[in-house]
């Protein structure tokens, strides 16, 4: 495949909510900051039939899409988190309860990130 191509299936791919990996996000929450600079947002993350969805985190400038995994967050499972800015550097997180994690940041991109249950 040349350049060119891959480039027009990569291109394709994002804009059906695919990445190159062949998984698709689905935004299912996004929460402005104070300042409306940053958003948090949740996505709801499918690869494939050979592995289950699972639900990330990631900050992004305020408007932005998330492109590939979340930054923040991983859960195994669809799980409804809920957000809470305490100051354009702080968010607090809740609603993983007892899932499985497989990333758990305590900041990025210079915001802070607790967790509750």
């Amino acid at each position: 495949m040349g350049k060119f191509q891959a480039l027009v299936v990569a291109s394709a791919l994002a804009a059906s909510g695919c990445d190159v990996a062949g998984c698709e996000n689905e935004i299912s929450a996004r929460a402005p900051s104070p300042s409306g600079g940053r958003d948090a947002v949740v996505i709801n993350r499918g690869c494939g039939a050979t592995t289950g969805f699972n639900t990330q985190l990631a900050i992004v400038d305020a408007g932005h899409v998330p492109e590939g995994a979340g930054n923040v967050l991983v859960l195994d499972g669809t799980v409804p988190l809920r957000l809470t800015w305490r100051g354009d550097r702080s968010l607090h997180v809740e609603g993983a309860g007892g899932s499985r994690v497989f990333k758990r940041e305590a900041s990025a991109d210079g915001v802070s990130i607790s967790y509750g249950r």
